[in-house]
């Protein structure tokens, strides 16, 4: 992990109904209303008013895993193929400039983090770097994500191996 970011002390209105709804949350989760509340304000930071700009919708996992599941291979791979090439590069070039492998990599972590891809980690080894993606969309959620993601990485001309499970995708760069 990085270095802990300086925090700053703001207050702010909201409503009742809207902060009992965060007390509820936050409840649920074992976790305080700041950190909830940081968590929320860090989505919309990193991702959602980079999304904002493409209007987005949100889906269920079981129903994206339905459309999923009721494509052809040779469909997913292409369509996976086809969407890194732009939304991807332009988010990654508006927040940090250039196309890297860091910040492509930090677009990957934060699509996981705050897109709900599902689980990112990263494990550097003498020699080579081990991302693994994790999710609950089945052998068809791998397919297609290891594709986006593949192509993703090759804005930055990162080329992986590529190793896909039911519900894992593992590059080695």
């Amino acid at each position: 992990m990085g270095k802990r970011e300086k925090s700053v002390t703001r207050s702010f209105r909201i409503s009742e109904s809207a902060f009992k709804a965060l007390e509820e949350d936050a409840g649920r989760r074992n976790i305080s209303v700041n950190t909830l509340v940081n968590q929320l304000i860090l989505a919309h930071t990193n991702l959602g008013r980079f999304l904002d700009k493409f209007g987005t919708i949100r889906m269920v996992r079981p129903s994206f895993a339905c459309l999923l599941n009721a494509c052809s291979d040779k469909s997913l791979i292409e369509i996976a193929q086809s969407l890194a090439l732009d939304t991807p590069k332009t988010i990654i070039l508006a927040k940090y400039g250039v196309i890297s492998l860091r910040t492509v990599l930090d677009y990957i972590r934060t699509m996981t983090t705050y897109g709900g891809w599902g689980e990112y980690s990263e494990l550097e080894t003498p020699g080579k770097l081990i991302v693994t993606e994790t999710h609950n969309l089945g052998p068809k959620g791998s397919l297609f994500i290891s594709h986006v993601l593949e192509s993703v990485l090759g804005l930055a001309n990162i080329h992986p191996k590529t190793s896909l499970s039911e519900h894992a995708i593992i590059f080695e760069i």
